[in-house]
């Protein structure tokens, strides 16, 4: 999963700072554990389910912070494809790496950004981020998506796993004191208009079976004949 605190290294980390854990894998790791309450690994099963990830696929895991999605679509793919994890906080590269412990058909990791993916165009049959484009900034996250699109080949995958704030005042003041206004005010809904925006086909809501989390499923168009 993505680092719920931080694609964008910060010196300081106030409240509304969305890098407030980048410089703390095994913290946000035990954060994760918390807010899934268990659930995590058939909930990241789940995922590789939606994505469709098949043996043999190249997949990329954007925003992937320790590694833990990453490792599940790499038992997916298989030893004949390859899945490739990258994050933009150094921190979090590391931890991913250790994690996968150089195991044979292990995910490969490095650091990037979100906004400019190190791959040529058409590089992969998916790709999966989550918990990752409401920490962009706003101008930040339609190009974002494009750079996604652009590593998919024609007709390739994408799925968005991102935060649905509460509706309720008490729910959003809750977010809001522990998480900041980012993720106070983020909806499914604002995330899949980004994804039309940058030119995704077939862009569909989904629930996700964890009340504080929606899905975003969408297509790279495909090739005109």
């Amino acid at each position: 999963m993505g680092h719920i605190h931080g694609h964008s290294a910060h010196d300081h980390h106030g409240a509304d700072d969305p890098g407030a854990l980048i410089r703390w894998p095994r913290r946000y790791d035990l954060m994760v554990a918390f807010m899934f309450a268990g659930r995590g690994r058939r909930f990241r099963g789940y995922l590789a389910d939606v994505l469709g990830v098949d043996p043999d696929d190249r997949v990329l895991d954007v925003g992937c912070g320790t590694g833990t999605l990453a490792l599940v679509l790499a038992g997916r793919s298989g030893p004949k494809g390859a899945v490739i994890g990258v994050d933009a906080s150094p921190e979090m590269i590391a931890a991913a790496q250790a994690k996968a412990g150089g195991q044979k058909g292990a995910p490969t990791f490095q650091v990037a950004p979100a906004q400019d993916l190190p791959f040529a165009d058409g590089s992969f049959d998916a790709v999966s981020t989550s918990l990752m484009i409401h920490h962009l900034p706003e101008a930040d996250r339609v190009g974002a998506i494009r750079e996604m699109l652009r590593v998919l080949r024609p007709g390739g995958r994408l799925l968005i796993v991102e935060f649905q704030a509460p509706r309720g005042r008490a729910g959003k003041r809750i977010t809001r004191h522990l998480f900041g206004h980012a993720m106070a005010d983020n909806t499914i809904d604002e995330v899949a208009a980004v994804t039309v925006e940058a030119g995704a086909a077939g862009v569909e809501c989904h629930p996700s079976g964890v009340g504080w989390l929606g899905l975003i499923t969408a297509s790279r168009q495909a090739a005109e004949s």
